[in-house]
């Protein structure tokens, strides 16, 4: 009502008075932009704009870092070559098996032709178990004529950790 209102006495408003709402306006724009964007990068607590933009412009930073890092992480795993592969290629059919540690984490990936031993995604986390890590996250995926493989799990004693060669070691000898 009091928008409808103030749109009707706009006719009637001298133009510097209009500047004046139109400046007023893009203020209280900027304002719920702000407070927006506040939301996303600090929910709980109130940042000065300048500390806000500073921290925006990490963050946006580091999510391009990480779309270039699961780019690259997503060709190693389909190998480079997404379903153009020729039939009589003995090296695509190769096993790609690939064992990253962090810290107390360690992720495996694991790419085998549709052709080889069908592997359970159980059996391949009971490897991780059975080392002393915890499972938390397993994925199984289809890829045309592939699976993808994908385990993140984290040592039980973190201070202790888990040995990748001991597991890359095991589930090789399960895929062979």
């Amino acid at each position: 009502m009091e928008r409808e209102k103030e749109i009707g006495e706009r006719s009637s408003l001298s133009l510097r008075e209009k500047r004046n709402l139109r400046e007023k306006e893009r203020r209280m724009r900027m304002k719920d932009l702000f407070c927006l964007l506040s939301s996303h990068v600090s929910p709980t607590r109130r940042l000065p704009v300048p500390k806000l933009i500073e921290q925006a412009t990490s963050y946006m930073i580091q999510l391009k870092e990480k779309v270039k890092y699961l780019q690259e992480k997503k060709k190693t795993l389909l190998g480079g070559e997404v379903g153009c592969r020729s039939e009589g290629s003995s090296s695509s059919l190769l096993p790609k098996l690939s064992i990253h540690s962090r810290g107390s984490i360690i992720e495996m990936n694991l790419i085998i032709s549709v052709n080889m031993k069908r592997l359970s995604l159980h059996e391949l986390m009971g490897v991780f178990e059975e080392e002393g890590a915890q499972v938390m996250s397993a994925n199984l995926q289809n890829l045309n004529d592939r699976t993808a493989y994908t385990i993140i799990a984290q040592a039980i004693i973190s201070r202790i950790g888990i040995d990748p060669s001991r597991i890359e070691k095991r589930v090789r000898d399960i895929i062979f």
